[in-house]
């Protein structure tokens, strides 16, 4: 029951450093429209869903072990998902490409690092 609860802390954990992060890259950009919390909360879930909605065939091939251990196979899929999500920021928040790249990269690359610690571990978890 405690490792239960410590992946629900660890998601929500994420999802509000995600959500800060978020915050963060539009108050740097200067955003002129929708930056107050709950339009930035709705932004990120937005996002969320569309980068999902790209990756979940990679979470169903990972889980049949199609990439055999090369995480170098997901790499295209997440420079799509970059820039799908380049343009979701951009979409909602009209904030021009330049400053949803800002924003972006301010989101994914704290990601990217957590993401890639966290991948032995799930992948030693599953293994037990």
């Amino acid at each position: 029951m405690s490792g239960d609860m410590s992946s629900i802390f660890l998601i929500l954990g994420l999802t509000v450093a995600d959500l800060i992060l978020l915050k963060l890259g539009l108050v740097i950009t200067k955003a002129e429209r929708w930056k107050k919390m709950k339009w930035v909360a709705a932004s990120f879930f937005i996002q969320f869903g569309v980068i999902f909605a790209i990756g979940s065939p990679l979470f169903l091939l990972g889980m049949i072990g199609a990439f055999n251990g090369n995480p170098g196979a997901i790499i295209p899929v997440v420079i799509i998902c970059a820039l799908v999500d380049i343009n979701v920021v951009n979409i909602i928040h009209r904030i021009g490409l330049k400053r949803s790249l800002v924003v972006v990269i301010i989101i994914i690359i704290p990601m990217v690092f957590v993401m890639s610690g966290l991948g032995p571990l799930i992948s030693q978890l599953t293994r037990l």
